[in-house]
């Protein structure tokens, strides 16, 4: 075992807690990091939060610190792009300062997260025209923010309305366009839309549902949106239209992939030696009882333990309930399971006083939740939803009996 030479793809959650956590078990290998950003592994959710803000440095974003690395005798390759996986030969080919470069395995561990999905435009690199995934896409942004009024948000997920709510407060005149009929309609519920987009409408965010973008005008930066509901004046466009998992390196080389890295519950592919974790993984849950693709911290995390456990032979498979979180202005969003499939929903709170959560049940038991400050719902509900517990509906509804207390 301690001969073992782990060797992991990707700099960000899921391939720092496979390296931490093969430490914390005693593992005594080899583990090397190789990354394709120049920037230690680091966590994402703040990018378009705090950091595009300027409330935090680049350093905080930092799952660990280099001494970390140092410590652990975990080796890391920082602007690396892996090219091939020869798993004839168990190695990699990756560039790096102009050099191609090779590294064997004994276990790999693909941890590529995801990539924006691009817009198709006749004019692509116009400049103040920008995606967002990574520190080095932020601080272009934070460029682009200081000579511009007018900002086109196309996308009306997560993402585009975090922005939406950090240039807003910058000063900024921001338009959303979504071209389904609500923002927010891939990952919850109307409720929860409509709460949004009136909240962002309150703020100065104008939203245009129902419209779809024909193209980006200007010449050397862009100059304007044309939508189908016409041209939006625009010095700043983000595009967030959703992500598709980095899966390219491991379909090349023969792994099954199916919108993301086929992998079993115990993470590991369809090769015996290889895993993969993170944002580009499809999983099979337990709970939901099909495979799934999860764009999450916790997901990421958990994944990277299993990983771990199953390198040094424990045998403990992967089976957990997701949960997600979203920052805009004063409000915390905070999203347990999926709800894609409810047949019922309970409203607890009050709406008008942004602190509320909304259950949803199937076939009589929660299996989502959405929380609006209010973390302690959030918590419960976690917990509702894994262990399959029964509630009374009379009583979650009413906010006054304490969420403990609403059990059968």
């Amino acid at each position: 075992m301690s001969e073992k030479k782990i060797v992991v793809i990707g700099g960000g959650q899921a391939s720092s807690q496979v390296a931490a956590s093969l430490r914390q078990k005693k593992f005594n290998g080899d583990i090397n990091i190789i990354s394709s950003e120049s920037y230690l592994p680091y966590q994402r959710p703040p990018l378009s939060k705090k950091y595009l803000s300027g409330e935090l440095a680049a350093e905080r974003l930092y799952l660990k610190p280099e001494k970390f690395y140092d410590e652990h005798n975990i080796n890391i390759s920082l602007a690396s792009c892996v090219e091939e996986i020869d798993r004839k030969n168990s190695q990699l080919v990756f560039l790096k300062d102009k050099t191609h470069k090779k590294i064997s395995y004994d276990n790999l561990i693909i941890a590529t997260g995801t990539q924006p999905r691009l817009i198709p435009l006749d004019n692509p690199k116009l400049g103040g025209l920008h995606y967002l995934r990574s520190i080095a896409d932020v601080e272009m942004i934070k460029s682009s923010l200081k000579d511009s009024k007018n900002m086109v948000i196309i996308g009306g997920g997560y993402i585009g309305l975090e922005v939406a709510a950090v240039s807003k407060t910058l000063g900024l005149d921001v338009t959303v366009i979504e071209m389904a009929p609500r923002i927010l309609e891939r990952v919850t519920s109307p409720i929860i839309s409509s709460f949004y987009h009136s909240f962002h409408e309150s703020k100065g965010v104008k939203i245009m549902t129902n419209t779809s973008v024909k193209g980006v005008n200007g010449k050397n930066r862009v100059s304007s949106v044309e939508t189908s509901s016409g041209n939006i004046e625009a010095d700043l466009v983000l595009v967030g239209i959703g992500v598709m998992p980095c899966q390219s390196l491991a379909e090349e080389s023969g792994i099954s992939v199916d919108n993301g890295i086929i992998v079993d519950e115990f993470c590991k592919t369809s090769d015996d030696y290889i895993y993969s974790a993170g944002d580009c993984t499809l999983h099979p849950s337990d709970f939901y009882g099909k495979n799934i693709r999860l764009e999450s911290v916790h997901n990421a995390i958990e994944q990277g333990k299993t990983v771990a456990s199953s390198i040094v032979g424990e045998k403990v498979a992967y089976n957990q309930i997701p949960w997600f979180w979203s920052d805009q202005y004063d409000l915390k969003l905070q999203i347990a399971g999926l709800n894609s499939e409810y047949d019922n929903y309970i409203i607890r709170g009050n709406i008008v006083e942004n602190k509320f959560s909304v259950f949803y049940f199937k076939s009589g038991l929660m299996i989502a939740s959405d929380c609006v400050n209010s973390a302690q719902e959030h918590m419960m509900s976690r917990r509702f939803i894994s262990e399959k517990i029964k509630i009374d509906f009379d009583r979650l509804q009413n906010k006054e009996i304490p969420i403990k207390e609403v059990v059968l």
